[in-house]
């Protein structure tokens, strides 16, 4: 509250000059605004009418409120001649008498604006609550002036803010009493207008019904408004408040008072709208940034003196249809009104042939348009009545956010993190699955050589998540390149560095997540493409990105139904499918994928579940072939099973880098054991021979009983090593074998035919084995370093400390 105590502390705040007990403010104009200690009076500029002294003295806090909103009047550039305080009115025409504490006139002196000052605080709240509930005393005041257009309830506090520095706090609610003939046509016999009023109860009646207790925007006392003119219909750039710090907390406790109200309970559909409308506010800010372009933001409730619901939803449709083309690559159908007028026109004779007809196909196109799923609906529209209440939930969203600018130059750390909490909050606490927590996102990246890559690069290294989800992954690698892009890339930009950040989501929903998410960084370079990664793009070139991070989607069941033929024969695994309906191993198609788009060299940190390193189906096994073949395998990390939460997945992390030779190691080794399995073996067989013994080592026999098997003669010794009576005893339990020994073709040969041709296919058997086993170890022995193996604990106490998060599933407290 304002008091004796801290006034003159406003008073220099608002740059009052201080001569002894006089504080004084002189305007452009010359007019002068005086507090006199002293004499405890304040004094007001000749030629504004005061009709009580009472409210000229330091008796009441109110009359504090009062001055200090005059004196925002006169900085506006308000004139003192425009200006009554306490006017009072007589009794009779439908309304008690009374006065109003301050109102302005026009420049022909009609009534414009009844202001009625409160104290900060409750005494606001409680008159607020009173003018909504029966128009309280400024409809009364209202009726006594009836060309008043604009009324006002007004507070001004001076509060400690959170640096705990003193600051002044402005409070106000402005309702336009103009009718709006779009909302409330002339002619229309349902919806009353301000016009025809005859009292006070039915003045309040249209605010209420047919404006719905709608206020205006801010428009009196702001840096862009001007003195006489209240409301507007035109917004540019330079209404925008820069986003210098933001309540994230205080911003979604305001959204979920919203939703409350209105009792919207589908918190998951509420913040895709929010979602729909911060990428309408972007395009918005970026149309009107424009050089060329005449401003006049799209994004903005101006008021229902001057604009409408239908006009408000088709502004928006035509945003969002802008953003998704534009940023997405989604066409989405919108027709304007402009579109359907134009239709009607006939060229005939050079006339408009409008009619009957055409009014009928409007009020069905209204319907179809506006009253039938919207991209913008917080509750299911199907008819003018839900219209109008999603609507008025609509406009309560729009108003938080039209003031504030999100589009920056710089990467802005506050709205990327109100943009965060708002997604913990509306879709992480039911979906977790979707995304990879924020810790794990910041460790896995931490993990990667970035400053080196950064540095040894001549360009700025091209990135993809291709599982994108929400962008987490894309945003903290934008977040860690930049201190190492100042330092070590002066001459480019962190523009330059996001331009070459690529992000796939084939959920539609997400994708739009993304790529707003990306915005509220700063980031709007990023490119956040609606696609399916498995998929060939192209805006995505393979073996051309230098990093590739993601968490993939998991068992996912008829995910090879939804490729093209084309794109499923680009994946050697589809060899080793049988059933393309039921496959689930999505995860392997992704290790797959990650060879084809990274360059050599290029590094990759891909989360796939823990059964990618142990399962024995054959996709399993030709991912980890893969693995083998295309990367050096840098570390292993694996994660517990509440790393994800609900999904209660074990998972591992691999950290890879791309093989870079060519013909690479794969071809060269597959060669040389090739080689070794040969029957026609020349002198300098046995090339590499250490990798032989190794591999003899490694499986605990001895070199000279195993070359028996290279040589093609089995000695008595290596089979009766326990390994190879194994492979004995699947020999010939084999279907292969077994049915062989039915065969009459064989029961008809000798004894010595049989132990013979048993011997041969035992041997190639064996043979086939053990190439096979012996290339892929020389392939892991070859890894040009020693992996590094990370475990969580399995103790669920232990695992929370390793992690440093839990979940929660405590109602009101969901999430990390």
């Amino acid at each position: 509250m304002i008091t004796i105590g801290n006034f003159s502390d406003l008073l220099a705040v608002l740059n009052f000059t201080q001569n002894g007990k006089t504080y004084r403010k002189t305007f452009e104009n010359g007019v002068e605004l005086i507090a006199d200690f002293a004499t405890q009076k304040l004094i007001y500029p000749q030629g504004l009418i005061v009709h009580e002294q009472q409210t000229c003295n330091f008796s009441a806090a109110e009359n504090f409120v009062v001055f200090e909103c005059v004196h925002r009047l006169l900085e506006k550039g308000y004139a003192p001649e425009s200006i009554e305080l306490e006017p009072k009115w007589k009794l009779g025409h439908g309304a008690s008498g009374g006065r109003a504490d301050i109102l302005v006139t026009d420049r022909e002196n009609n009534s414009l604006l009844i202001i009625e000052c409160k104290t900060g605080g409750n005494e606001y709240k409680k008159a607020l609550k009173n003018t909504q509930f029966n128009g309280g005393q400024l409809f009364s005041y209202a009726q006594q002036a009836q060309s008043t257009r604009f009324l006002c309830l007004y507070a001004s506090d001076f509060i400690d803010n959170k640096d705990g520095q003193k600051e002044l706090k402005r409070d106000y609610f402005v309702i336009s009493l103009i009718d709006n003939d779009k909302i409330a046509p002339k002619e229309e016999t349902e919806l009353k207008r301000f016009d025809t009023a005859q009292n006070v109860i039915e003045r309040f009646e249209v605010w209420k019904n047919t404006y719905q207790l709608e206020p205006m925007p801010s428009v009196i006392f702001e840096d862009t408004s001007a003195a006489y003119v209240i409301g507007k219909d035109k917004y540019t750039l330079a209404d925008l408040k820069a986003v210098d710090k933001l309540d994230k907390e205080g911003k979604y406790h305001e959204f979920r008072t919203v939703l409350r109200k209105y009792a919207v309970a589908r918190r998951e559909n509420a913040f895709e709208v929010l979602v729909n409308l911060f990428l309408c506010k972007i395009v918005d800010e970026t149309q009107n940034s424009k050089p060329d372009v005449q401003q006049n933001l799209k994004f903005y409730w101006k008021g229902i003196a001057y604009d409408n619901y239908f006009e408000l939803v088709d502004r928006l449709q035509s945003l969002y249809k802008t953003g998704m083309e534009l940023y997405l690559k989604q066409d989405v159908v919108y027709v304007s009104d402009k579109e359907i007028d134009d239709a009607f026109w006939a060229v005939k004779n050079g006339r408009n042939a409008k009619n009957a007809t055409k009014t009928a196909i409007l009020e069905l196109f209204t319907k179809l348009k506006y009253y039938k799923g919207l991209d913008f609906d917080f509750v299911k529209v199907h008819n003018k009545k839900m219209f109008e209440r999603n609507a008025k939930i609509l406009i309560e969203v729009v108003r938080m956010w039209q003031d504030l600018q999100l589009k920056t130059h710089e990467q802005n750390q506050f709205l990327g993190d109100m943009f965060e909490y708002f997604l913990d909050n509306g879709v992480k606490q039911s979906e977790g699955q979707f995304f990879t927590p924020n810790p794990i996102c910041r460790f896995i990246l931490s993990a990667l050589p970035l400053e080196n890559l950064i540095v040894e690069s001549e360009h700025p290294p091209r990135v993809i998540d291709y599982a994108c989800g929400a962008g987490h992954f894309l945003n903290e690698y934008a977040a860690q390149i930049k201190p190492f892009a100042a330092l070590h890339k002066k001459s480019l930009s962190l523009t330059d560095f996001h331009k070459n950040i690529v992000g796939i989501e084939k959920e539609d929903r997400l994708a739009k997540v993304a790529k707003v998410s990306a915005f509220m960084y700063g980031q709007d370079e990023i490119n956040i493409i609606d696609a399916d990664a498995l998929a060939v793009h192209e805006d995505v070139k393979e073996n051309s990105f230098n990093v590739l991070v993601a968490n993939p989607p998991f068992a996912v069941e008829g995910f090879l139904e939804t490729l093209d033929e084309k794109d499923r024969e680009n994946y050697d695994l589809l060899k080793t499918i049988s059933e393309v309906m039921s496959n689930r191993n999505i995860q392997c198609f992704f290790i797959e994928r990650a060879k084809q788009l990274l360059a050599p060299r290029g590094i990759a940190a891909i989360i796939v579940p823990s059964s990618v390193l142990s399962n024995s189906d054959t996709t399993h096994v030709g991912s980890r072939e893969i693995l083998l073949k295309a990367f050096d395998i840098v570390a292993l990390v694996e994660l517990g099973s509440g790393t994800f939460g609900k999904t209660g997945t074990n998972t591992v992390v691999l950290f890879l880098r791309r093989k870079h030779k060519n013909p690479t190691e794969a071809e060269q080794y597959f060669n040389r054991v090739n080689d070794w399995f040969t029957d026609d073996q020349e002198a300098d067989i046995y090339q590499d021979v250490q990798f032989i013994h190794k591999y003899c080592q490694h499986i605990s026999i001895p070199f000279e009983h195993y070359q028996t098997l290279l040589n093609g003669e089995l000695s008595a010794e290596l089979l009766a090593h326990e390994m190879f009576v194994d492979y004995k005893n699947d020999f010939e339990t084999s279907t292969e074998i077994v049915n062989l020994k039915k065969q009459k073709s064989f029961i008809a040969k000798s004894a010595d035919d049989k132990t013979d041709e048993l011997k041969n296919r035992f041997i190639a058997y064996l043979r086939k084995i053990e190439q096979d086993k012996l290339y892929y170890f020389v392939l892991a022995y070859e890894n040009p370093q020693q992996v590094l193996v990370i475990k969580s604990p399995s103790d669920n106490k232990e695992q929370k400390a390793f992690l440093g998060y839990e979940w929660s599933a405590a109602k009101g407290n969901e999430g990390i």
